[in-house]
């Protein structure tokens, strides 16, 4: 189960939670996701802060809810969070590390090697 820290409010993390489940695969397109409730008792949280991160998902455009079955993931939404964090990652994240890696006097060379590197040894 996901521990949940002061970064940011709770029902982001678990919106964030659940949008890394979709571009994992973890969650399929046109899968069902399970209820408000279950996911409360799940994750252990008011069924308001749950209702509130898949609402959000929802008015996104991400899930589409099914009345009186449930929400279930929209066809595509795979494609568009992954298109979205990646380019979020470049812009925020990414960034913030080749800053650091120029102030600290890191050469274009030395960190396409670093990379280089790194996936490597992910192989």
């Amino acid at each position: 189960m996901k521990k949940f820290d002061d970064s940011s409010p709770i029902y982001q993390q678990l919106k964030d939670e659940i949008e890394t489940a979709i571009i994992a695969g973890n969650i399929r397109e046109d899968e069902k996701l399970p209820s408000i409730r279950n996911l409360a008792q799940e994750y252990r949280l008011n069924p308001q802060t749950v209702a509130n991160a898949v609402g959000e998902l929802l008015q996104e455009g991400y899930l589409y809810k099914k009345r009186g079955i449930g929400m279930f993931v929209k066809e595509g939404s795979r494609q568009k969070l992954s298109s979205r964090r990646k380019e979020q990652f470049k812009e925020q994240e990414f960034k913030k590390i080749l800053k650091t890696a120029q102030l600290l006097g890191f050469t274009q060379k030395e960190v396409s090697q670093m990379v280089a590197d790194f996936y490597e040894e992910e192989a």
